[in-house]
């Protein structure tokens, strides 16, 4: 317990001062391209990753994943993101709702077929539900980096600083299990450690990260709110899997972390919510 606090202790500093340095790059265009292309394809890479680990985690849990066609589907949507319109809901809309069209289709016909008839439904909602689960919210994220760069780094900021606060309070104070069915160390007091956190980040980054958009302070502790929901969900949809299928970690990427799906998963709903917040906004 005590090595995995100082790894942490020593990981976290530095993916955060690794994120800082690309948004460094990439609003200042250092780099050369269109501002928000570095952080739109290093999400990408995550996505692809998230979408890997996604079906090697089920797969080894005896569920059936088409992953070749979800890696597939995956890439090109991560790929689109860099080159379609936006600031058009029509576009930005449309690579995602073609692409999992096309993925659905041969995974129907194939499930038709005698031998795949008793697992071909499975398959069928395994795939999909990684495509929704990672690659749709990866995608909103990158649609974020072409549509307002800054907010990107305030969805991370507020996201994470939930999950860290949430933490420390929660070892500190915590008495009542949250969830002990799927994340037996969560607890009530964490949970409301990770709440506060978020609204106070984003009451507080709104004005640097923010500016230029129409958010008060009420928007931005609603904001606020909504984030650190659909990140503490996302956190517990991906304990979900991991318990169904027997795993501690997404992998064994990064010491004490686990894998990129555990790195991301608290911020795919909030990637979502944040983007059909700022097509309002915007």
């Amino acid at each position: 317990m005590a090595s995995d606090l100082r790894t942490r202790a020593v990981l976290a500093p530095s993916m955060l001062l690794l994120i800082g340095v690309i948004y460094w790059l990439d609003v200042g265009q250092h780099l050369g391209g269109k501002q928000g292309a570095l952080s739109a394809g290093v999400l990408g890479l995550l996505g692809l990753a998230g979408a890997w680990e996604y079906a090697a985690l089920l797969r080894g849990a005896g569920f059936a994943v088409a992953r070749t066609m979800l890696l597939g589907a995956s890439a090109l949507l991560h790929v689109l993101a860099m080159y379609f319109i936006w600031h058009r809901i029509d576009n930005e809309l449309y690579p995602m709702v073609g692409l999992t069209l096309l993925l659905l289709f041969p995974l129907a016909v194939r499930s038709l077929g005698r031998s795949n008839m008793q697992r071909g439904l499975e398959e069928q909602g395994g795939t999909l539900l990684g495509f929704l689960f990672v690659s749709w919210q990866v995608y909103l994220g990158q649609g974020i980096c072409f549509r307002h760069l800054p907010s990107l780094l305030y969805v991370v900021l507020v996201c994470k600083g939930g999950d860290i606060g949430g933490y420390c309070l929660g070892r500190l104070f915590g008495r009542r299990k949250l969830i002990p069915h799927i994340s037996p160390g969560k607890t009530v007091e964490g949970a409301l450690g990770s709440l506060l956190s978020s609204v106070l980040l984003a009451w507080s980054l709104r004005g640097p990260l923010l500016a230029g958009l129409p958010v008060g302070t009420v928007a931005a502790v609603g904001m606020g709110i909504v984030l650190n929901v659909t990140t503490q969900t996302g956190d517990l949809v991906e304990s979900l899997l991991k318990r169904r299928c027997g795993a501690k970690d997404s992998s064994r990427l990064l010491p004490a972390h686990g894998g990129v799906l555990d790195l991301v998963d608290s911020l795919l709903f909030s990637f979502s919510a944040w983007f059909l917040f700022l097509v309002w906004l915007t």
